[in-house]
């Protein structure tokens, strides 16, 4: 079976043989755009913190706790830390987790993580911390050598995600969340669409090749009729959040946060008694391997504290990344140790 991503005909990876290119040949490219402020990129976060801590406050904890239950669980294929390559204990009083967006046309967990991020859970300094990491990124892979971040999901789901997350960037990881685009496109179209801005040439690529291919793969999608700010269903806002060729997976990884940010805009406007629903049918789009009193304790301590959120992308200024071809592959290269030290020093707050 091939299972084929990315609206690109020459992404592609077979699931149960030998590796296959399934790398993505967009590069960065340098473009104007206003910048939105937002402590998250992918969905997994408004699953498990915005969404879990508004129904707790709302609908009550026994409730709010039938709820979470809807979560589907799949446990890590070990809870080892030694084969979950966590060699360090640096992280005490803080739970770093995995948080996947999984790339699939089909309605199910196959695929790659085209978005990674660590989210951190950080009761010392009352703060929810995230890194979104490249998915090109060139890392050690467990029995796939130097690979892209992205295909370490793809041969192993999400154990060897996490294992990957730690062994290049020492983050003792337990826990993952992932969704895939199907429960994208679902979720926000639960909350009545969210409001973009679209300009021209993103308006162009939309309808003339985005949208077509998604069609062509199986989802009902309109064509976007105007530019400017306007709402958009669930299909349309995935196709914006997926638009890379026109510029590169940065201002791709921009455009995700501003349907998140738009997200949070629209959740935060409606009216209460919807809210527990809403979860509900939230929760059903997840998968994770974090329990109900793990996602409770989290939920209830957002609630109380009403924490500081902070985000970091890598690389960045302090651990440059370049582009770099790699037997005919292009993967985003950068000094892995400075990174691991930039994540250590964002989530622990060391100088």
């Amino acid at each position: 079976m091939r299972y084929t991503n990315d609206f690109d005909n020459n992404d592609s990876i077979d699931l149960y043989s030998s590796y296959q290119d399934i790398s993505s040949h967009s590069k960065p490219k340098k473009r104007k755009r206003r910048k939105k402020k937002s402590a998250v990129k992918i969905l997994a976060v408004i699953c498990i913190i915005l969404v879990c801590v508004i129904s707790l406050g709302v609908a009550g904890y026994s409730y709010a706790y039938s709820i979470i239950n809807k979560v589907e669980r799949t446990p890590l294929e070990t809870e080892e830390p030694e084969e979950l390559n966590i060699t360090t204990s640096e992280y005490d009083g803080i739970k770093n987790i995995a948080l996947l967006g999984i790339d699939t046309r089909v309605d199910n967990t196959s695929g790659r993580s085209d978005a990674v991020i660590i989210l951190s859970i950080d009761k010392k300094h009352n703060k929810i911390k995230m890194i979104s990491v490249a998915r090109d990124s060139y890392v050690d892979i467990d029995g796939h050598n130097k690979d892209k971040l992205t295909h370490a999901y793809a041969y192993g789901k999400s154990t060897l995600a996490v294992k990957t997350l730690n062994k290049n960037f020492n983050l003792e990881i337990t826990d993952y969340v992932t969704v895939n685009f199907h429960g994208f496109s679902r979720i926000i179209d639960y909350i009545g669409g969210v409001e973009v801005e679209v300009d021209q040439k993103e308006k162009d690529h939309l309808n003339s090749y985005v949208i077509p291919k998604l069609v062509k793969a199986g989802f009902k999608c309109d064509l976007i009729e105007r530019t400017g700010m306007q709402k958009l269903t669930g299909t349309q806002a995935l196709c914006y959040s997926r638009i890379r060729k026109i510029d590169g997976d940065i201002e791709r990884g921009n455009r995700q946060k501003e349907v998140l940010a738009a997200m949070f805009a629209r959740v935060k406007s409606m009216n209460v008694a919807k809210l527990p629903k809403i979860a509900e049918m939230v929760f059903s789009e997840c998968q994770t391997s974090l329990s109900s009193s793990d996602i409770m304790s989290m939920g209830l301590w957002a609630i109380s504290s009403k924490p500081e959120m902070e985000n970091m992308s890598i690389p960045n200024d302090n651990v440059k990344g370049k582009g770099q071809t790699i037997r005919g592959v292009w993967y985003y290269v950068y000094d892995i140790e400075a990174a691991a030290a930039e994540m250590k020093k964002f989530i622990l707050e060391t100088e």
